[in-house]
């Protein structure tokens, strides 16, 4: 009974901030560049602090393992919830690559498209072509670049099959990788084996009850523990993959307790 009642006051609390969040950060954007190229230090702070107060607001709290090397490029990790994005927004000025239904969904799908976000068909080659190329663009003005190899949202436990294609856009070059593994644990700090409710809802695309659990608790955990770099030179596109792959699972199994 009193969990119940704490849950309807965290929701009559952080609801209508959590709207006006939103409301404000669909009129901020507005007035952002068109193009990512167009883009100063000043907006990547403005979406770093709204992803922060969105985070807040779902009672998210993030535990940082090992250490972020802000002098890399490229960052690669496996895929729990689309909250993901939200989680290392928070942290790091980066773009996200992405799938393309959700350049279609309401309000992130705008919020995301502009603020640099690069969607793809998946299984499309051309389109992976077209992605690649946009990828090295990317690359050659510095911008940060995040995505998940796996292609489809995994369990947390352990990643699902890691893809070569995006790999392809550095392949063979002095570009540095940091892998991170993410994982929402069942239970912080008692139990970091994997939420089992997350990932089912998350496989499942049931978002919108996850966002309402976040909601409902007072605080909710997520560990990004971060891994040495990577050099892509002599290393063609699969053996990145599976190397980057490798080093991942074996963090997640180490947050196994």
């Amino acid at each position: 009974m009193i969990n119940n009642l704490n849950s309807i006051v965290l929701i009559i609390i952080r609801l209508p901030f959590l709207i006006f969040l939103v409301i404000f950060g669909l009129i901020t954007i507005v007035f952002f560049p068109k193009t990512i190229q167009s883009f100063r230090s000043l907006h990547f702070r403005i979406m770093t602090t709204w992803m922060d107060l969105l985070a807040k607001l779902l009672g998210i709290k993030t535990i940082v393992k090992g250490k972020i090397d802000k002098s890399v490029n490229c960052y690669v990790s496996n895929h729990v919830t689309y909250l993901d994005i939200i989680v290392i927004n928070r942290l790091l000025p980066v773009n996200f690559i992405a799938k393309d239904e959700i350049s279609n969904w309401p309000i992130i799908g705008s919020l995301a498209s502009k603020t640099g976000t690069l969607f793809i068909k998946r299984g499309n080659n051309i389109e992976s072509e077209k992605m690649i190329d946009e990828m090295q663009i990317r690359f050659s003005i510095n911008n940060k670049i995040v995505f998940f190899p796996e292609g489809k949202i995994g369990n947390g436990k352990v990643i699902k099959k890691f893809h070569s294609k995006l790999f392809k856009s550095i392949e063979n070059t002095n570009i540095f990788i940091q892998p991170f593994a993410i994982r929402y644990p069942k239970d912080f700090p008692k139990d970091t084996n994997y939420s089992q409710e997350i990932s089912i809802k998350s496989e499942k695309g049931m978002m919108l009850s996850l966002y309402l659990d976040f909601i409902m608790k007072p605080k909710s955990y997520v560990i990004l523990h971060f891994i040495d770099k990577v050099n892509a030179q002599d290393n063609d596109s699969e053996s990145l993959s599976n190397l980057v792959a490798e080093k991942i699972n074996e963090k997640l199994i180490e947050l196994d307790s």
